[in-house]
């Protein structure tokens, strides 16, 4: 499991590295990796699932350095994501923010980008698994998502979700996993501190 000091690390080694290569690297994270970089709900993820705009080469040549310096698997850093990305957002500057730069702001290696709040949730509804072996915290990280973007029924979910992927609206698998994640939804406590993404949280009632 990665945390976000070790993530951070991981990529401010990528940064120095695409810097010394004289390159600027963009590179979009999603899933877990996103979330805990960008939201107060996720302390750890097991993979990072990224997108670079340009050069896959590069950046591949790059994090298997990374990896061999840490003793991390060489795919730590996977474009498996590429699969559930929207076919109406283009490229990390659209519905995207930029959430770092490394080593920094004044000399960028690796531009790093997270999706907004809105994207980041059609994601997660679109991949939803409610199966005991897909875990809890994928749940979880939509039930806090939803509160972050305000979607308050699953009609209203499925429309958000179609904004992004149109076949949302005739997919009876989201249909019904959106039944039951409303009744746990119903059933969850709600934590101390309203759950924020990239600063953002649910307007106050």
């Amino acid at each position: 499991m990665l945390t976000r000091d070790s993530l951070h690390d991981a990529l401010m080694e990528l940064g120095i590295l695409a810097r010394a290569d004289g390159k600027v690297i963009d590179l979009a994270l999603y899933g877990g990796s996103a979330l805990m970089l960008a939201s107060n709900f996720r302390d750890t993820t097991r993979d990072v699932d990224a997108v670079v705009s340009a050069d896959q080469s590069l950046i591949d040549r790059l994090a298997a350095i990374v990896a061999a310096n840490r003793g991390w698997p060489p795919d730590w850093l996977n474009d498996g994501v590429r699969t559930y990305l929207s076919p109406n957002v283009d490229g990390v500057r659209e519905h995207h923010q930029l959430f770092r730069s490394y080593p920094n702001e004044q000399e960028p290696g690796l531009r790093v980008f997270v999706p907004t709040a809105e994207y980041i949730l059609a994601m997660k509804l679109v991949a939803m698994r409610l199966d005991p072996a897909a875990g809890k915290s994928d749940l979880d990280d939509i039930i806090n998502l939803l509160d972050v973007v305000e979607v308050k029924t699953p009609e209203a979910a499925i429309e958000f979700a179609a904004a992004f992927y149109p076949e949302a609206r005739i997919s009876a698998r989201l249909q019904l996993g959106l039944q039951e994640l409303w009744r746990l939804k119903g059933q969850r406590e709600r934590p101390d501190e309203p759950p924020a993404y990239l600063g953002r949280s649910r307007a106050a009632p």
